[in-house]
């Protein structure tokens, strides 16, 4: 008989399928709605709505787009599976841009802020029409581009390289990249025929790769232009006609939803059912911890992903269940701590970084602000983080579980702790100044595991750490 302690301290964040005896005591098997910044652990923010919902019909929202000008005013749009809207900050209201012939499906719409000659304009692919464009404020949505210069095309991939246009997508040719003229001397992007000047300033296409299977995805970084493919990989280099090349990246990856990836410095970062991975330039990689969640990934659906990066985070909201109308599973990966922690609580339409922002379209249809508040739309957020099994030094002895101490502030928390043989759980706000509170507790088992979870959505803060304080004994044979 002999009493033991497990010590909990430098939260990091969620890590699932791995051997139980090779886990550091700091990570958990399972947490919402935490935050581990710098080792502590607390209830993670919740979000502020900026923006009333989309108003009119029942319509299934897809896209959000925030478009900062260049007169440091910000416009935001949210593209329903009809329509387009603006929100107009004059009169605090949702204003109908645009109106679709028919309705879109979820990972249409590609929005791209660009200059055409020197006025700013906004750009929106839907796959099913012609290219849009929008320069701002009370102007109408227009038609881009023209039958002459070969660029009424309906497609829905849209990226700026090198200057150009490149465009992916024409149903009619899944597998031909498209780009523009180089802009000046009268030549505009909206221009993709041939210029008899020069081949080099010209527009133009080409069918990508040896098959018919079409491009799922552009990427553009600061040397390269990457084209996802159905089952493959492919670069673009060069910075003009005259010297393009196209070149397969050789390396086995999980083809990922376009959606469900984000460009974080320059670096591609892409989410998977077998992870999360990147591309650093010359291949694809998982990242070291890459793997943590693929239980959980290998049941999710990534249909309607998003994704965004903001500051040293990136965000990918994803369905944890199928029967969801929108996202309701929010994962977030620290790059710089190389871990994922989980959001759930609220519904996720899209996301959007600027400014170092993160701005979420909900599935209430609300704009908000991510990272402010303490509620999701008014709602409590309900955060916990639980271990793994935890077996001391031995799975031979039985350990009865005296107390868990807990070392911060807020509350109340309830502490939980299941064992094989019997359970127990306490409930107690936490001393001020961040002082040790101790929570008696009653249970007992060959293993045990520790799950502390707020309380009607109370805030918390473990700076100290936790202990897990038991009494250990052999077993009887």
């Amino acid at each position: 008989m002999a009493l033991e302690t497990i010590r909990f301290g430098n939260f990091a964040g969620v890590k699932q399928g791995a051997c139980t005896g090779g886990i550091p005591l700091n990570w958990a098997e399972n947490a919402q709605n935490v935050s581990t910044t710098g080792g502590k652990l607390g209830r993670a923010k919740g979000y502020r709505a900026i923006y009333p919902p989309v108003t009119g019909l029942p319509r299934k929202l897809r896209r959000l787009f925030i478009w900062p000008r260049d007169n440091g005013t910000i416009d935001c749009l949210v593209a329903r599976e009809d329509s387009i809207f603006r929100y107009d900050t004059g009169t605090n209201a949702w204003v109908d841009l645009y109106h679709y012939t028919d309705d879109m499906d979820a990972d249409i719409f590609d929005f791209l802020k660009t200059k055409i000659g020197s006025t700013e304009t906004l750009l929106v692919g839907n796959g099913l029409e012609p290219i849009l464009k929008w320069e701002g404020n009370n102007a109408p949505i227009a038609a881009f581009g023209s039958a002459q210069g070969q660029s009424n095309k309906a497609v829905n991939f849209l990226e700026l390289y090198f200057g150009r246009l490149f465009a992916a997508g024409d149903r009619e040719h899944p597998a031909r990249l498209y780009w523009s003229q180089a802009p000046g001397d009268g030549r505009t992007i909206e221009d993709w025929s041939a210029d008899e000047s020069s081949e080099n300033v010209s527009g133009g296409h080409v069918e990508v790769g040896t098959d018919s299977d079409p491009i799922t995805g552009l990427f553009a970084m600061s040397n390269q232009l990457l084209i996802f493919k159905r089952d493959k990989l492919y670069r673009l280099l060069g910075d003009r006609p005259g010297n393009y090349r196209i070149v397969p990246v050789e390396a086995a990856l999980t083809q990922p939803i376009h959606t469900a990836c984000v460009l974080y410095g320059d670096r591609l970062f892409f989410l998977t059912d077998r992870g999360l991975y990147f591309y650093d330039g010359q291949t694809v990689r998982r990242t070291v911890h890459g793997a943590d969640l693929v239980p959980l990934l290998g049941q999710v659906d990534f249909s309607a992903a998003a994704s965004a990066a903001c500051g040293d985070t990136l965000y990918f909201a994803v369905k944890e269940h199928s029967a969801s109308t929108h996202n309701d599973l929010l994962i977030e990966y620290d790059v710089l701590r190389d871990c994922f922690l989980l959001r759930r609580g609220f519904q996720v339409v899209d996301l959007m970084s600027c400014y170092g922002v993160l701005y979420v379209l909900t599935g209430r249809g609300e704009v908000a602000v991510l990272n402010e508040g303490s509620t999701y739309g008014g709602d409590p957020i309900e955060a916990f983080w639980e271990t793994h099994w935890l077996d001391g030094a031995s799975a031979l002895t039985v350990k009865q579980t005296v107390e868990a101490v807990l070392t911060g502030t807020g509350g109340p928390l309830k502490v939980y702790v299941l064992g094989e043989i019997r359970e127990g759980d306490s409930v107690s706000a936490l001393a001020d100044e961040y002082g040790p509170t101790e929570f008696l507790l009653r249970s007992a088992g060959r293993r045990l595991k520790l799950r502390i979870e707020n309380v009607n959505g109370s805030d918390f803060d473990l700076s100290g750490g936790a202990e897990l304080l038991f009494d250990e004994q052999r077993r009887v044979l």
